[in-house]
């Protein structure tokens, strides 16, 4: 019996070799859509990992902006010394370095309150936190109490190209935390909560040369992406 003439009714020869080559990127992509659950779980972790954001601590080399009102000329601002103390007119010594700040306000009302009645003192710290590794400008910086990590970060101009963002570290008295600022940065978790302390140091290291999943996963989103396209077109 002869074949009718025409169009053949089932899928051609070609067809089915395009969605047989397809069938693993479309098994990728198929994978990929079950990535956001695992950046998810993931951030999660790296969440747990964040700094804590106790009061801050006064330290040696930390800058005190001290007001004071209705004497204005008891006011300015006064370095911590190696010592621990700092050095106010009127009053004198006083011992700043690892003091609270609201106890070292007390302690200075109390201490005008000699020369004048109900003073106002505000005290507005600095504080020093060094950046060093694969930034544009690393060093020393003075930062407010309400300074982040990444507010840092813009302060040395940021991550320089070989940067490995996924493995920022944060070394304070011995311990060191290890932050995803790549990840932090592309789902936005924990941005404002990444504040620092006197005395922090961070350290941006380079990335491993030669391997670097995200443009493996680059190409494996596009490859998926294309297959998907080619397998809607021959159905």
């Amino acid at each position: 019996m002869e074949r009718p003439h025409g169009r053949p009714t089932g899928p051609s020869p070609f067809a089915t070799a395009i969605r047989r080559s397809v069938s693993l990127p479309v098994t990728l992509a198929l994978l990929l859509a079950a990535l956001p659950a695992t950046v998810r779980a993931q951030a999660t972790e790296d969440k747990a990992r964040v700094p804590s954001t106790t009061a801050p601590t006064l330290r040696p080399g930390d800058v005190l902006r001290i007001t004071v009102w209705p004497n204005s000329e008891f006011g300015g601002e006064f370095a911590i010394e190696e010592s621990g103390l700092i050095y106010l007119p009127f009053i004198g010594s006083v011992r700043a370095a690892g003091v609270p700040i609201e106890q070292l306000r007390a302690e200075l009302r109390a201490g005008y309150g000699q020369a004048m009645q109900s003073p106002v003192v505000t005290i507005t710290p600095a504080f020093r936190v060094g950046i060093q590794g694969q930034v544009q400008r690393p060093g020393i910086y003075m930062i407010a109490p309400t300074n982040t990590l990444f507010d840092v970060i813009g302060m040395a101009g940021g991550f320089s190209r070989d940067a490995d963002q996924e493995r920022v570290r944060i070394v304070r008295e011995g311990e060191v935390v290890e932050v995803n600022a790549f990840r932090a940065l592309q789902e936005g978790f924990g941005l404002n909560s990444m504040v620092l302390r006197s005395g922090d140091q961070i350290v941006v290291p380079a990335r491993p040369a030669g391997f670097d999943w995200r443009n493996v996963l680059t190409v494996i989103q596009t490859v998926a992406t294309v297959a998907l396209v080619i397998d809607r077109i021959n159905r």
